[in-house]
């Protein structure tokens, strides 16, 4: 069994996933934009994942959060900050701004209001970021296998 085959194709398999998970998530973020908000309260705001700060190691590398909000009389509960993932120094930063407990401006989808998202759009300085990670897998993934196949690697 050919090894670079084997992890050409895979590493495709994994590109073509990522490609097509970060192209929904491009296109809910950009529909985002346009869907109506509502006040709600977040229930949970978890800084995780260490990162140095001053000489010190603390939990603010990433975010988790539980929101809920009423449309129409339903209760949600949500726990998508953004379509994209939020890191530091966003993360800290969203904590300091958004306690717990705290009243919160909350995007839902008007079609399925169960679906919602606290900071609509793509990420503002690298919105296509995960679409070029995922074609980036893709096409070294696939030119990996070729290569392999033909015999010129593994």
């Amino acid at each position: 069994m050919n090894i670079a085959l084997l992890a050409g194709s895979a590493l495709t398999l994994f590109g073509i996933y990522l490609l097509k998970h970060s192209v929904t998530s491009y296109q809910k973020a950009v529909a985002s934009q346009r869907w109506p908000s509502v006040t709600g309260q977040l229930t949970e705001v978890l800084l995780w994942g260490s990162r140095n700060l001053g000489g010190q190691i603390k939990e603010v590398e990433k975010l988790n959060v539980e929101y809920n909000y009423q449309i129409n009389g339903q209760n949600y509960t949500g726990t998508l900050p953004a379509f994209y993932t939020v890191m530091y120094p966003e993360t800290l930063e969203f904590a300091d701004q958004y306690p717990v407990n705290s009243d919160i401006k909350i995007y839902y989808n008007p079609k399925n209001p169960s679906e919602s998202v606290l900071i609509p759009g793509p990420r503002k300085d690298k919105p296509y970021s995960d679409l070029i990670l995922g074609l980036l897998g893709v096409i070294i993934g696939v030119a990996i296998a070729v290569l392999s196949w033909r015999g010129i690697i593994g």
